[in-house]
């Protein structure tokens, strides 16, 4: 059995800001790296699907550009 109880914005802030310097940075680092997956959640939603490609696949397609881009048409 767990006990749940709303917590505002500004008393989660106020509660924050009495932490040591050191567990603020900690709380900093991980609320950044939250907010960046949650970012990319979002973006990668609206990417359309594309198919899988491989590393041969790359290496090919770059070798192409460069050939391309040697000859003059770049």
């Amino acid at each position: 059995m767990g006990i749940s109880f709303e917590v505002s914005f500004e008393q989660l802030l106020q509660a924050a800001m009495q932490l040591s310097a050191e567990d603020k940075l900690r709380m900093a680092t991980r609320l950044r790296a939250a907010a960046a997956a949650e970012s990319f959640r979002l973006l990668t939603r609206d990417l359309p699907e594309t198919p899988e490609i491989d590393m041969n696949e790359i290496v090919e397609e770059v070798k192409a550009v460069r050939k391309e881009r040697v000859a003059g048409n770049l």
